[in-house]
C-alpha cells in the first residue's frame, strides 16, 4: 500500500458541485485512470480516500487536497498526468506527493485556510475599506449566532479568535478582501460569517448571488 496527496484546483461553474458528488467524480477518475485504489474493510468496503477539508457550494479554490492510497506504487508526476487527462473542464491537479504509510490524515492535521473575497462595490462608495477593517478587529469580542450541529440549536459565539488575518482594499470595481480563518475539526470558522458581520459593521451593501468567494490555501 502506498499513500498520496494530490493538490488541485476548482474553477469556473464547476464549483457548483456538491462535495459528494465531487468524491464521485474523483472515485470515477481513479478507475478511468486505473489508478488502483485501496478499499476499507468490512460488508460495504470503500475506497481510501479523503479530503482535508470539505469546499462550500458555490466556492472557488486554489488549494485542495485529496489523500487516497494506492494497491501498488505509483509516479507521482504520472497521477498527476493520468487525473488530468481526465478531469473535466474548471477542475486541474496541480501536483502530487507521496506520504508517509502511517500517521493522521490531513483533516485531522488541518488547522487554518486562507480565503479571498470580492465584493461588487456599491454605488458612490467612499469608505477607507481597511480602516473599516482594523476598527471591525480592534473590537474586544466579535459575537454572532452559530447553528451548532450536535444541539442543532444557534449559539452566540465570539469568532474573533478564530481570524488570524484580516484584510481588505479597493481593486477596480470590487472591495477585496483576504483572510486567514481557523479550519478543521478543532475550530472552524466559515469566511460567510466574516464577510455578513463586516459588511454590517462597515454599512456595505451588496447583493450575495454577486459575490465570490475562494479558498486559496488550506494549512
Amino acid at each position: 500500500m502506498s499513500r498520496y496527496v494530490i493538490k488541485f484546483s476548482k474553477e469556473g461553474t464547476i464549483r457548483y458541485i456538491s462535495h459528494l458528488d465531487l468524491l464521485r467524480l474523483f472515485k470515477r477518475s481513479f478507475k478511468r485512470t486505473g489508478i488502483k485504489l485501496e478499499h476499507s474493510q468490512g460488508f460495504n468496503p470503500h475506497p481510501k480516500m479523503s479530503f482535508a477539508q470539505p469546499l462550500s457550494l458555490g466556492y472557488l479554490s486554489s488549494g485542495e487536497y485529496l489523500e487516497f492510497d494506492t494497491t501498488e506504487a505509483c509516479d507521482t508526476n504520472a497521477i498527476t498526468e493520468k487525473l488530468n487527462s481526465v478531469m473535466p473542464e474548471g477542475l486541474a491537479v496541480i501536483s502530487c506527493k507521496e506520504l508517509p504509510k502511517s500517521g493522521k490524515s490531513l483533516a485531522a492535521m488541518t488547522n487554518a485556510a486562507d480565503y479571498e473575497i470580492l465584493i461588487p462595490l456599491p454605488p458612490d462608495f467612499t469608505k477607507d475599506v481597511a480602516e473599516e477593517i482594523r476598527n471591525y478587529v480592534s473590537r474586544e469580542k466579535i459575537l454572532v449566532l452559530k447553528h451548532q450541529k450536535k444541539s442543532g440549536k444557534d449559539m452566540e459565539v465570539d469568532i474573533k479568535p478564530m481570524i488570524s488575518e484580516l484584510n481588505g482594499m479597493v481593486d477596480d470595481n470590487d472591495i477585496m478582501m483576504t483572510m486567514k480563518l481557523a479550519a478543521g475539526s478543532a475550530s472552524n470558522l466559515s469566511p460567510e460569517l466574516v464577510l455578513s458581520t463586516f459588511t454590517e459593521f462597515a454599512g456595505i451593501s451588496y447583493d450575495r448571488a454577486e459575490v465570490f468567494i475562494k479558498r486559496t490555501e488550506i494549512y
